[in-house]
């Protein structure tokens, strides 16, 4: 009988991104696992209505942590297998540490069966956080203190409180309180101090969600100090990279930031390991075969052989990479471009979009090869479509990686995936443009072609260190956006930096100015 793990993350700063959402990648990533039978789950600070909103496109086979462990929810079920509330004693002493301190802090409680968040109405230590709240049905603004205090009490949340000593005096074990002080994951970056029950917190929460669950071992992630207790109860623990030093310095492991969907990439690496290979690198084009290829693309156009409507330049790519037996494979109700020792091999030209709907199924069983045509060097025909003749020529050379960039960004999400390979063939272009007369005039239909004449070379990408073969040289160690813009020029630097930051190839490292800092990692993923 296999082993069962129990992963479970912090949402805020681990899972979801710097917008406190959870992208939609992310999103399709967990499904396939929970699909696959992977036990899943988060602990979180959130209560249920927020958690529930931002995690609602995940499904969740699992039950949840809320309210940093208040609480144990089955989303399957809609109940509580465990509530942890206030006794009437930590109330009352609740009550007392809030007045006799002048503090404004968040209640939360269960009033007639519905869960609501009572605070005073203009306290200014509340307005930023409530104003990211404002679609919150749980908010009860009250004009007294002591009308916070109304319902069943299981939670409490003081934000930059004015007199921390007093309360860690009053919410102690011995009361029957567990507290977790922290500084929030987003701006103003306000010190959190939540107060539970004693019997509450990540920790006790997650022990007891492996119990229920009957896994074998428990897997956490997070990012924050109230993440520790958590760390702690786990058999394996890791920190997202951008994760506080005192959460790294007891983690079995740093993984990708949240915004490198870290936790979900981690996951994959674990259930779909790399499958064996034979290399492949950056190697000298074979000329020979790859004129046999332009030709025999040619050849298939002609005589109309084949059911898709493919260009030239794709075609010629297919037969190059691909014996032709290996053609249009199908897996899964889709179509590759091909199948071959290596894997299946997509050839696209643009919109990586696209291939989004068949990567997740591909990478789990095979490696993918996704070819990228580089138009390195044109020569462009203008011609008289009457007469054949040539009216002019021109030749141009492209050495602007911004096309394929976005291309890159549009797969994003996928390029860690160590099944995954980018390979980039730099092509010589033939193209023709037919004009109506030798006056060139522009008209709707107008007749143009596009054929291979030779492959320059080729560029693989695979990891972190060969990525970072595009940035240019005279970069300094240290260097923002704008200057890499300069060495860069026709290439979008800012598309560049979210695909190098993404894949490890580049780091924030803190500003210059308003302008952020990046560094080379040095190939570190």
């Amino acid at each position: 009988m296999s082993r069962v793990t129990l992963y479970v993350t912090d949402l805020d700063g681990t899972l979801l991104c710097d917008r406190g959402t959870l992208k939609p990648r992310a999103a399709a990533m967990l499904n396939s696992f929970i699909d696959g039978g992977v036990r899943f789950s988060y602990c979180t600070a959130r209560g249920l209505a927020s958690a529930g909103e931002i995690m609602a496109d995940v499904k969740l086979n699992t039950p949840v942590l809320l309210m940093n462990g208040v609480f144990i929810y089955d989303p399957l079920t809609g109940e509580y297998p465990v509530k942890n509330m206030f006794g009437e004693r930590q109330r009352e002493l609740l009550q007392r540490a809030v007045t006799d301190n002048g503090e404004t802090p968040m209640v939360f409680a269960f009033i007639d069966g519905v869960e609501r968040m009572s605070y005073i109405s203009g306290a200014e230590n509340l307005k930023t956080h409530l104003s990211r709240r404002k679609g919150d049905k749980r908010r009860r603004p009250v004009k007294r203190t002591e009308s916070m205090f109304t319902g069943d009490i299981f939670y409490a949340a003081f934000l930059d409180p004015r007199n921390k000593p007093a309360l860690d005096a009053v919410f102690t074990e011995k009361n029957g309180f567990r507290v977790s002080c922290y500084t929030d994951t987003y701006p103003p970056h306000q010190l959190w101090y939540e107060v539970f029950a004693a019997e509450a917190g990540k920790a006790n929460a997650v022990r007891k969600l492996k119990e229920l669950t009957g896994a074998d071992e428990l897997v956490c992630f997070g990012d924050n100090a109230n993440d520790i207790p958590m760390f702690e109860a786990a058999d394996r623990c890791y920190a997202v990279g951008n994760a506080i030093p005192e959460l790294k310095a007891i983690a079995d492991g740093i993984i990708g930031t949240n915004e490198q969907y870290g936790v979900p990439v981690f996951i994959e690496r674990e259930l779909f390991p790399e499958i064996e290979r034979r290399e492949f690198t950056d190697c000298l084009p074979d000329k020979e075969r790859f004129a046999w290829a332009v030709s025999r693309a040619l050849e298939r156009e002609r005589t109309t052989i084949g059911t898709l409507n493919e260009k030239t330049i794709h075609n010629a790519l297919k037969y190059y990479y691909c014996d032709e037996s290996g053609h249009e494979a199908r897996f899964g109700g889709f179509y590759a471009d091909g199948a071959c020792e290596d894997g299946f091999l997509e050839v696209q030209s643009a919109n990586f979009t696209y291939l989004a709907k068949k990567l997740p199924r591909m990478l789990a069983v095979s490696r993918v090869t996704v070819v990228y045509p580089f138009e390195r060097m044109t020569h462009l025909y203008s011609i008289n479509e009457q007469t054949g003749e040539v009216i002019s020529e021109s030749h141009r050379t492209n050495n602007s990686y911004s096309k394929l960039f976005l291309e890159l960004y549009r797969l994003k999400a996928f390029l860690t995936n160590p099944n995954l390979t980018i390979r980039i063939a730099e092509l010589e272009i033939d193209k023709k443009v037919y004009y109506k007369d030798e006056r060139k005039l522009r008209r709707r239909g107008m007749k143009k072609e596009k054929c291979p004449t030779a492959l320059l070379g080729e560029r693989v990408l695979g990891c972190a260190e060969d990525y970072a073969r595009f940035l240019p040289e005279g970069l300094d160690g240290q260097f923002t956006r704008a200057e890499l813009q300069k060495l860069t020029r026709s290439t979008d630097a800012g598309l560049m930096l979210s695909v190098l930051e993404f894949v490890g190839t580049v780091r924030r490292c803190g500003k210059r100015g308003n302008s952020i800092l990046y560094e080379k990692t040095g190939g570190e993923a």
